[in-house]
């Protein structure tokens, strides 16, 4: 196989483990090169695997507003000569940007050189959004180049089976891939022995979400459906883990929920899950998520909405609960129904279909075929 470097801009919010859990496949006698954006935190230095190190460039760049600001003003990256540096002295033949598409005029100049450019798409259409006006310009302007940057790209990947099936119909023309999505189910994860300070001393069972808070979880509809039934908020807790602006107000004299609104350690993540009654997904909207594998791995018992990427793994496995996606009875009956199941037989689908599809040695493979196939179209 000819020469590859993935180019990971990000590790923000989701965007850290699935990098790590899809770079991690690979193995250090693979023709594949490394080029990481890491912040403060060196979330990559600390989660790629240490044998990759050797072929991997950790640039630093603080996730501050000055940066934030050039990236707005300017619309590439501050090493993006880095990146070109690093093509020429390795002969690279193909970039992966596993964060989006690139941007248009990099790719350009890439594709000027003769290095090919593969981008995986993982939102095709922008998910709803509730933000500081400063923070919705930014958005809005992000959306937009990363929009013009899939309709530009030759070649598109996708984890999603929907949204595969979509981008085959806007771009009969295109080389289009997909792979399976990777478990975020880390070292630290799985090994994770640390109980959230908050979680100490609870004396109910408790009703999960976990996740970055953003609108489009449905976090506010959760929030009303466990507010709103007696049967719910007196007898368990409702645990909302998870960095980000919570998008409704709080309710006066609520009782047994606890907000953990906060960025979520690795090492805290196995006790939530495991000693949770159940986990809730109540998207509006998903094309792609990895929460999955949380759930499926640590056997929590899972009620998701019905957006297409949850339909097609709950429905064909019956490793969950599905419940209508914004419709607020069915999440209160479904959520009820899910609490008073034996649930012995859907954790033994879960865990199945852990095995099966969460498999980082059919990821490496997959990847491996398609970077050959783009590099020799």
């Amino acid at each position: 196989m000819k020469k590859v470097l993935i180019v990971a801009t990000t590790s923000y919010a989701g965007m850290g483990p699935y990098v790590s859990g899809i770079v991690n496949t690979f193995l250090p006698n693979d023709d594949v090169y490394y080029f990481f954006h890491d912040y403060d935190d060196l979330f990559f230095r600390k989660n790629v695997k240490e044998e990759l190190h050797s072929r991997s460039t950790f640039y630093k760049l603080a996730n501050s507003i000055w940066n934030k600001l050039y990236d707005l003003i300017f619309g590439h990256w501050v090493y993006e000569k880095d990146i070109l540096d690093l093509c020429h002295e390795k002969r690279i033949e193909l970039i992966h940007f596993i964060n989006g598409c690139g941007s248009c005029s990099f790719n350009r100049k890439l594709e000027s050189m003769g290095i090919k450019v593969l981008g995986t798409v993982h939102d095709l259409y922008p998910h709803e959004v509730k933000k500081a006006p400063h923070k919705m310009l930014r958005h809005r302007v992000s959306v937009r180049r990363l929009q013009a940057a899939i309709w530009e790209c030759h070649n598109l990947l996708t984890n999603s089976k929907s949204q595969y099936v979509e981008l085959q119909k806007l771009f009969p023309d295109k080389n289009l891939f997909y792979h399976e999505f990777p478990s975020l189910v880390s070292k630290d994860v799985k090994n994770g022995k640390d109980i959230p300070i908050e979680l100490r001393n609870v004396r109910l069972p408790y009703i999960l979400f976990f996740g970055r808070i953003e609108e489009y979880k449905g976090i506010t509809l959760l929030y009303k459906a466990f507010t709103e039934v007696p049967e719910l908020y007196n007898n368990y807790l409702l645990v909302i883990a998870g960095n980000g602006t919570l998008p409704f107000e709080r309710a006066v004299g609520e009782i047994n929920v606890v907000m953990m609104n906060r960025y979520i350690k690795d090492t805290e993540i196995r006790y939530m899950y495991e000693q949770a009654a159940c986990v809730v997904y109540p998207y509006i909207s998903a094309t792609q998520s990895g929460v999955l594998s949380l759930a499926f791995y640590f056997r929590t018992p899972t009620l998701t909405s019905d957006v297409p990427f949850f339909r097609s793994i709950i429905e064909s496995t019956e490793a969950g609960m599905l419940f209508k996606a914004g419709d607020l009875g069915d999440l209160k009956q479904k959520l009820l129904s899910l609490l008073s199941l034996d649930t012995l037989n859907l954790k033994s689908r879960e865990a199945e279909y852990y095995e099966k599809n969460y498999n980082s040695k059919a990821i490496r493979k997959q990847l491996l075929t398609i970077y050959n196939s783009v590099i020799q179209k």
